[in-house]
């Protein structure tokens, strides 16, 4: 049943707009940061493009998170909006249609998050005369666009509404970057923040400073994430779907 159900949701991933455009958006988005980069770093010696180009990750990594929490959220969504949630009910039990989203948010995520990631790569690389792929922090912007796609997927559940969904989504991860600008102890506690920290991202990148924090993000970031799921889970399998 649960195979089933990832093959339906699988097919459905070759025509999926939504993911179309919103990696389209990542790219841009990403590449658009080469217009920032002094046109005289591309003759600096290799190290020293190495290591300006490095924090530039976790700002690849909070362009894909935001964009996969929007993915997550639209991706729901739409197809409530449109009958495709009710559809798949009548076939299969509601933890399967679940399981299956769930599944499908957290790899669409890591899709988003890897075409932010190539599309800032490729920026650095033409405005600084070629950078490396530091391999460990690609693992960990997938991981972090996963684990913004769940975060996206039980927003839309909770608020249904596609166009408050994506708005809501958006903002309660983005506006840890502005929160940061004025309390930066705080910003530890967001979700985006706290997703960065647990996977190695230098957070000083999109200003916020590790020494304010509290500690221990891996348990904040868990606990943002498992708030999200269990939110959405809990209101998918007890509220009605028209």
């Amino acid at each position: 049943m649960i195979v089933r159900a990832l093959r339906a949701h699988a097919r459905g991933v070759t025509g999926d707009i939504v993911l179309l455009w919103v990696v389209a958006a990542a790219f841009v988005l990403s590449t658009s940061m080469a217009t920032s980069v002094p046109a005289e770093l591309a003759e600096a010696p290799a190290g020293v493009r190495a290591a300006l180009s490095a924090p530039f990750s976790a700002v690849h990594a909070t362009y894909g998170a935001v964009l996969a929490a929007v993915y997550g959220s639209f991706r729901y969504t739409v197809d409530r909006r449109d009958g495709v949630v009710a559809q798949r009910l009548m076939l299969q039990p509601r933890w399967v249609t679940l399981l299956s989203r769930t599944l499908g948010s957290a790899l669409g995520g890591a899709v988003v998050a890897l075409a932010g990631l190539a599309g800032g790569h490729i920026a650095l690389a033409v405005a600084m005369g070629g950078v490396p792929v530091g391999w460990a922090s690609v693992g960990s912007a997938l991981a972090v666009g996963a684990g913004a796609g769940l975060w996206g997927l039980g927003v839309g559940i909770v608020v249904q509404n596609h166009l408050v969904a994506l708005f809501v989504a958006s903002m309660s991860l983005g506006s840890a970057v502005l929160v940061a600008m004025f309390w930066s102890a705080a910003a530890h506690g967001f979700p985006l923040i706290a997703l960065l920290d647990a996977f190695g991202f230098d957070v000083t990148a999109v200003g916020v400073s590790p020494a304010d924090g509290p500690g221990g993000s891996v348990p904040v970031a868990v606990g943002w994430m498992l708030a999200a799921l269990v939110a959405g889970g809990v209101t998918f399998l007890k509220r009605d779907v028209t």
